[in-house]
């Protein structure tokens, strides 16, 4: 993917995750949508796979931007 559209694709994510009403939802969306398992995402960004469980289902407020563009770096 050319450099300009992955810069689009990442800015959007981040900016759907960080701006929705539901985060978590937006982040499962955005990891359905690359196929990553929740426990290859939460190892790649050095977490424990309930972090990852607790943002998608809620239970943990939002990621802030720091968190959400380590997400987006890693998708």
């Amino acid at each position: 993917m050319k450099s300009g559209l992955r810069n689009q694709l990442a800015e959007k994510m981040a900016g759907e995750i960080t701006l929705s009403d539901s985060p978590g939802h937006a982040l499962k969306k955005w990891r359905m949508n690359f196929e990553i398992a929740p426990g290859v995402l939460s190892e790649r960004l050095g977490v424990s796979p309930s972090v990852i469980s607790d943002y998608e289902g809620g239970r943990r407020k939002s990621p802030g931007t720091a968190v959400v563009g380590k997400i987006v770096d890693t998708l």
